[in-house]
């Protein structure tokens, strides 16, 4: 009897824990198929089979449910780069082609991620918050990744400076660009990414380099 009582608050326990990446899990799917403004807490909880007060036991409202979706997205990625920042011991050069090959991997491909860009995209005029967030959740701690590199091969020697690296962000537009454009046009003209991944990085390189790579 004991054992089975054990096994039984075991389960409790496990589901307790899964629960807020269920709520994470509804809540994409809701905010995808009906954008943030339509969609209600009641219809995530009612997907994630949780009432609504559970949801407010892990989030504060709708827009912190929202970043947290957005954030548990990206967490992964963005520690992978830095970890690769930290463990790289060769060139500059390497550790940015390292870098943009698992970006493009698992940011540029990833369909859900761009789902969250074009809802950003949609609803920022009339929740600047939600926007303000992401820069300050996603977009700052990538652009602050990249000058992390580019100050290495400035220290290093390998890297000049340039008004590339007074301006990182010139660097990481055609992502930005990946983006617009798969959501338009990814139907009839679809891209060759990693054609255009190997133009991206030659760009970037050839703009930073001290020597052409």
């Amino acid at each position: 009897m004991t054992d089975v009582m054990d096994t039984r608050t075991e389960t409790r326990r496990r589901r307790k824990a899964e629960r807020p990446h269920e709520i994470l899990e509804a809540a994409f799917a809701e905010f995808s198929r009906n954008g943030y403004a339509v969609t209600t807490l009641d219809q995530i909880a009612e997907r994630a089979g949780v009432t609504k007060g559970t949801i407010y036991v892990y989030f504060d409202n709708k827009e912190h449910l929202f970043i947290s979706m957005v954030r548990e997205l990206m967490k992964v990625t963005l520690d992978t780069v830095q970890e690769m920042f930290d463990r790289h011991e060769g060139s500059t050069a390497d550790l940015l082609r390292a870098q943009f090959s698992f970006i493009y991997q698992h940011i540029v491909e990833d369909r859900r991620r761009r789902e969250v860009v074009r809802m950003l995209i949609a609803e920022a005029p009339r929740f600047p918050a939600l926007a303000d967030c992401y820069h300050e959740e996603i977009h700052r701690p990538c652009v602050e990744l990249l000058k992390q590199a580019i100050q290495r091969g400035v220290d290093r020697g390998e890297i000049r400076r340039s008004a590339v690296t007074e301006c990182p962000l010139v660097i990481i537009a055609p992502i930005a660009l990946v983006d617009v454009w798969m959501m338009m046009f990814d139907d009839r003209y679809p891209l060759d990414l990693k054609t255009y991944f190997d133009a991206h990085l030659d760009l970037v390189l050839n703009g930073l380099l001290a020597k052409p790579a």
